[in-house]
């Protein structure tokens, strides 16, 4: 089974890599960038309970003091839709080494919990403004994802488009 999980700071946090981004962005020329939030995405594949997963959550992935997390059969997003707002998700692609997802399966390890057979990582974005699919795109592929590497996705509220 797989279970993606979604790891991002707390709403009274604030997201200094997304303000960052949303700086990168302006100057690339777009200027009707009005937010940018960050999360960490998992992929763990494998045969594990979900109190193990919980395990993995709270004691290898997560701050508990800045950031949350839900995973795939959680029924409460991280964040709230709001008009105006974009998902980009990056990730490596197949056969590209994953290191963070390696330390991530060590750590499952040491923590002596069996059955996971893999880890993939990846990021979000969450970008609000004004903003057009061509400018997601030219977001996507000048700051967010090398084309040689990774793998992008990105949707607007009403729906999702595949790259």
């Amino acid at each position: 089974m797989e279970w993606k999980i979604e790891v991002s700071l707390k709403q009274n946090i604030n997201d200094a890599v997304g303000s960052g981004i949303s700086q990168d962005i302006k100057d690339l020329g777009i200027k009707d960038i009005e937010q940018v939030r960050t999360a960490q995405l998992y992929w763990l594949n494998g045969d594990i309970t979900e109190t193990e997963l919980e395990t993995i959550c709270a004691a290898l992935l997560t701050d508990a003091i800045t950031q949350r997390y839900v995973h795939s059969s959680s029924s409460k997003p991280l964040w709230t839709p709001i008009n105006n707002t974009w998902v980009i998700e990056v990730n490596f692609k197949s056969g590209v080494t994953d290191a963070v997802g390696d330390s991530v399966m060590k750590g499952i390890r040491d923590l002596g919990i069996g059955g996971v057979d893999s880890v993939r990582t990846g990021q979000k974005y969450i970008i609000t403004g004004n903003l057009t699919e061509e400018q997601i795109k030219t977001i996507s592929r000048r700051l967010l994802a090398n084309d040689v590497i990774h793998n992008f996705v990105y949707s607007s509220i009403n729906e999702t488009i595949i790259r």
